[in-house]
């Protein structure tokens, strides 16, 4: 029996009034990345090691422990954000707009966010 390290769902948006926007979505066997220019890049070529990593840098980042919420006021230069994931029994389903979460890890503080496209950015990676 083969085990699936691919997720049923995935979707990120990130929309910056001044930086413009990035997303990632899965339709059927392939991840749409706009990051900011579309790209189509087909699941089946990522290996299982690439999602084994990327699934454990999830924890890593508590992901899975996001609140569904995240709200601020700016007057100016806003940013949102939203991430829908489904994999096997875990489900994240979390927004927010003009802040986001932050883990410390040793004796740093870093976003999750940044963290979670960092990961995605090695995911996707087909060198």
């Amino acid at each position: 029996m083969t085990i699936s390290y691919m997720p049923e769902e995935f979707e990120i948006n990130y929309k910056h009034d001044l930086n413009g926007a990035k997303s990632i979505k899965l339709l059927n066997n392939s991840l749409l990345v706009n990051n900011p220019n579309p790209e189509l890049i087909d699941i089946e070529k990522i290996s299982n090691e690439k999602w084994i990593q990327f699934w454990e840098d999830a924890e890593r980042i508590g992901l899975w422990d996001l609140e569904d919420e995240y709200q601020s006021c700016t007057l100016e230069g806003g940013f949102a954000w939203n991430i829908k994931i489904v994999y096997k029994s875990k489900e994240i389903n979390s927004y927010g707009a003009n802040i986001e979460p932050k883990i410390v890890i040793g004796d740093k503080i870093y976003s999750v966010l940044e963290e979670l496209y960092k990961s995605i950015e090695e995911l996707v990676d087909m060198d």
